[in-house]
């Protein structure tokens, strides 16, 4: 049924890139390239998120809202976080894809992203597991119909039946969708030595 969510299956990646890149165009572009080569990479990222599982990276879930015709509109990218795993440094090679044999990616600007969110996403967490809930995108021509809600929803559900703490990293548009889901602020401002990128979210673990 449409507007429902449910896990994402390797037959979706094509939809759920072309999601990711209009998501991260223009300034995006910089760290994602809409080129043959930033193609490659993604591809093999959402091979890993839906592949199977590793002993060296976290298991990774993807989860979507579907339209009418069964295609993605939305999607959920969460990974169950082991207690004492790395979350920190190069550790978004792990659950991504390196980029070093891969032409038009730079790791240095992808390293810019990831690692300044994996900072406070460290400093919040330490070593405990928890549900990181990396990513949460709508299609623009499906945005505002409460699918982003729900993606967030079935995130602190697993997070609960597997009694975790839910971690997330949020913007300024997706503050309300935190609050709403449980999501408390972190302020570790003068831990981190400023304002992190992102507010770090931390959500409680269900009593």
């Amino acid at each position: 049924m449409a507007g429902e969510v449910s896990l994402a299956n390797t037959d979706d990646i094509p939809d759920l890139m072309e999601i990711f890149w209009e998501a991260f165009s223009g300034p995006g572009e910089v760290m994602f390239p809409h080129t043959e080569g930033g193609r490659k990479w993604l591809q093999r990222s959402f091979d890993n998120f839906l592949g199977r599982k590793s002993y060296y990276r976290p298991e990774s879930k993807v989860a979507v809202v579907r339209n009418l015709n069964g295609r993605p509109v939305a999607f959920i990218i969460a990974h169950v976080i082991k207690p004492g795993q790395n979350i920190a440094g190069q550790s978004w090679k792990t659950r991504w894809s390196r980029g070093d044999d891969t032409p038009d990616i730079s790791e240095q600007k992808l390293a810019e992203f990831f690692e300044p969110m994996a900072r406070a996403h460290s400093m919040v967490t330490g070593g405990e597991g928890h549900v990181f809930v990396e990513l949460v995108i709508t299609k623009s021509t499906s945005r505002g119909r409460g699918y982003a809600s729900a993606l967030v929803g079935w995130a602190t559900k697993l997070a609960d039946d597997l009694e975790l703490l839910c971690y997330l990293d949020a913007g300024v548009r997706g503050m309300g969708i935190c609050d709403r889901c449980g999501f408390e602020a972190q302020d570790i401002e003068m831990r981190y030595g400023g304002p992190p990128p992102c507010t770090p979210m931390l959500r409680s673990r269900k009593q």
